[in-house]
């Protein structure tokens, strides 16, 4: 092969690599255009969606306590059986029905029988004795009834002992149903974010299309107080409650 056919092959591989090079560069910028046009094309909005719904407890867990204490044994719980009979007749004659009752199991302490018990010999009152009934009920109604008439039980003679978990007057009202609330709430949600979006679409010039991502969010019980409930030991003393959730939306924009 001549010199002058070599130098010609030569020079044609170097005009068809700079042409492949060329047309790569060319492809590349063309298709980085159409990602960047597919990307400005697919506008979004972000919007929250609120609803409150105000709705009553289906359920009220009420624990009454009973304390004695007294220098005998027999006599202490003799004192506390007292308590609890006038006490569940009392609940009888406000409308609960006996299998809305549950006696609770007696507890009792010895004072002498602890290790710092020697410091308490001249303790009057040796056995203090503490028991409870409970009534767990859906009639909401009832408790609020009998939580007003209480004074007939101090008038008989019975102390309430405040001191023991949930206290005399402070029954824990509860929405069992909440479950079964969840759908509606977060429809709700929904409808109420769709509609911020397309106040927000119609004031760009564009229009609201599918939902591309979605959060439920925070859903938090309110008493009628005020008081956040959303813990699951948190207070619940009002049959009243107010249910809120925020969710959070991404619409498309056409």
């Amino acid at each position: 092969m001549s010199n002058h056919e070599s130098r010609s092959m030569v020079l044609a591989a170097v005009i068809a690599g700079v042409c492949l090079l060329a047309g790569l560069l060319l492809g590349g910028y063309f298709i980085g255009k159409g990602v960047a046009r597919f990307k400005s094309d697919t506008r979004t909005v972000t919007v929250k969606g609120l609803v409150e719904k105000e709705v009553k407890a289906d359920q009220a867990v009420w624990t009454l306590n009973f304390r004695r204490a007294s220098a005998d044994l027999k006599d202490a719980h003799a004192k506390i059986i007292a308590d609890r009979d006038a006490t569940l007749a009392f609940l009888k004659k406000q409308g609960f029905k006996n299998e809305e009752i549950t006696w609770q199991p007696s507890k009792t302490i010895d004072k002498l029988a602890r290790e710092y018990g020697q410091n308490e010999q001249n303790n009057r009152y040796r056995y203090v004795v503490t028991s409870s009934l409970r009534v767990t009920t859906k009639n909401i109604d009832a408790v609020t009834r009998a939580l007003g008439a209480t004074e007939e039980l101090l008038k008989a003679g019975i102390l309430l002992d405040g001191q023991q978990g949930e206290g005399t007057a402070n029954p824990r009202y509860v929405v069992t149903a909440f479950n079964a609330l969840r759908p509606q709430l977060l429809a709700e949600a929904t409808k109420n974010a769709r509609f911020t979006a397309e106040q927000f679409a119609s004031d760009s010039g564009a229009r609201i299309g599918k939902i591309r991502s979605a959060n439920q969010g925070m859903i938090q019980i309110f008493g009628s107080e005020g008081n956040d409930e959303s813990a699951p030991y948190s207070p619940t003393s009002t049959p009243v409650k107010k249910i809120r959730v925020v969710s959070t939306f991404e619409f498309e924009l056409r």
